[in-house]
């Protein structure tokens, strides 16, 4: 597998190489320092998969996450999110393909490439517990009315506000205000993160 590191921490680029040389001693690696210097390299050579370290200094400018997933629609994106899991939904958004921190364990990160290798997306047991965490500490059903529950869920599945409008016998305009109170009382800030929080599968619209 050729593989690209995108990190400034030298320590960290040596454990990485590590772990990955412990199983697989025939991948080819390379490494940069930013996100930026990524996309350029990108364009002299492809790389299956991406590990980015969520430290290096543009690591966290999505913008520039979706110009190489964009340019490299087959390298698989990796993030070590580090001491810094409450970025995880921002990498989640981003639509990257696996996601570890500093307490991942290195088995972990070798099953994350083997997954990414099949187009699976992968997530480390702690990072899980994390989500799963968010989802039992604040109870969707203490927070919304059961109308607000019932609109939340059909904006997880994609429908309109005309359609949700429709079913529930409100107006459109009142939809819109529905969702940005449902936005409000459950913290989030998308559908993609209201999906995590309600613990739903998002349907997205062909």
């Amino acid at each position: 597998m050729t593989i690209l590191i995108v990190t400034d921490n030298h320590l960290f680029s040596i454990a990485i190489r590590t772990v990955i040389r412990s199983e697989d001693s025939e991948s080819l690696i390379d490494e940069t320092d930013s996100l930026r210097n990524a996309i350029e390299y990108s364009t002299r050579q492809k790389f299956r998969a991406m590990i980015l370290d969520a430290s290096a200094a543009d690591a966290k400018d999505v913008t520039l996450l979706g110009t190489f997933r964009k340019q490299n629609p087959e390298t698989a994106i990796l993030v070590n999110l580090g001491e810094q899991t409450q970025l995880m939904y921002r990498f989640i958004r981003a639509g990257v393909a696996a996601l570890f921190s500093n307490k991942s364990l290195p088995e972990e990160i070798n099953e994350g490439l083997r997954r990414a290798e099949m187009n699976v997306r992968f997530v480390s047991a702690d990072i899980q517990q994390q989500l799963l965490s968010h989802i039992v500490e604040r109870p969707v059903n203490q927070k919304l009315t059961k109308k607000e529950e019932v609109m939340a869920d059909l904006l997880v599945v994609n429908k309109s506000h005309q359609e949700i409008a429709v079913i529930t016998g409100a107006s459109p305009k009142s939809v819109g205000y529905y969702k940005r109170k449902i936005f409000r009382k459950l913290e989030v800030d998308n559908i993609v993160e209201l999906a995590i929080k309600l613990n739903r599968v998002l349907v997205n619209k062909e």
